[in-house]
């Protein structure tokens, strides 16, 4: 599903001293699992990236259920969406004609593979900074839905 320019706009502001998104994932039996994530971004039209840290939890939770959930809410605009889809962990080693769900991973790991590079950990604030930011790979998610939690929506049939 091709994300609109409203949504592009707002997880641009993710990372930049704005909102976060959260990162929902269940293990096989269902029990789910959710992690805060500052370091996001999108990759084509239908793809949502996330700098994966430590996200053990996470990882365990996608080799058993591929289909996770990322919420946003907006701190600007008022506006919080939920997306659905496949979701990965991709880490250097791959093949470099790999694939999920379309995309090169080669691709992603060289445009995105290094967040500590593209977002200043100076963002952090002091108390909670870690002394190195250290990135095991990246959490990408093809998505499939989208709900829209505007108010003008409110009552309309969830679509995940």
């Amino acid at each position: 599903m091709k994300l609109p320019k409203t949504v592009k706009d707002a997880l641009k502001i993710v990372g930049s001293g704005g909102a976060v998104v959260y990162l929902t994932t269940s293990s096989a039996a269902g029990k789910p699992n959710t992690v805060g994530e500052r370091f996001v971004a999108v990759y084509g039209d239908e793809y949502i990236l996330i700098a994966e840290m430590f996200a053990q939890k996470t990882r365990v939770n996608l080799n058993e259920n591929p289909r996770a959930v990322i919420t946003l809410a907006h701190p600007l605009k008022g506006r919080s969406w939920a997306f659905a889809g496949p979701t990965a962990i991709i880490q250097e080693g791959h093949a470099p004609d790999e694939e999920f769900e379309g995309a090169r991973i080669s691709g992603i790991l060289a445009e995105w593979g290094d967040w500590a590079q593209k977002e200043p950990p100076s963002e952090v604030p002091p108390d909670i900074r870690p002394p190195v930011l250290v990135q095991r790979g990246v959490i990408i998610m093809k998505v499939e839905s989208i709900y829209d939690f505007a108010p003008e929506r409110a009552g309309l049939p969830v679509n995940f």
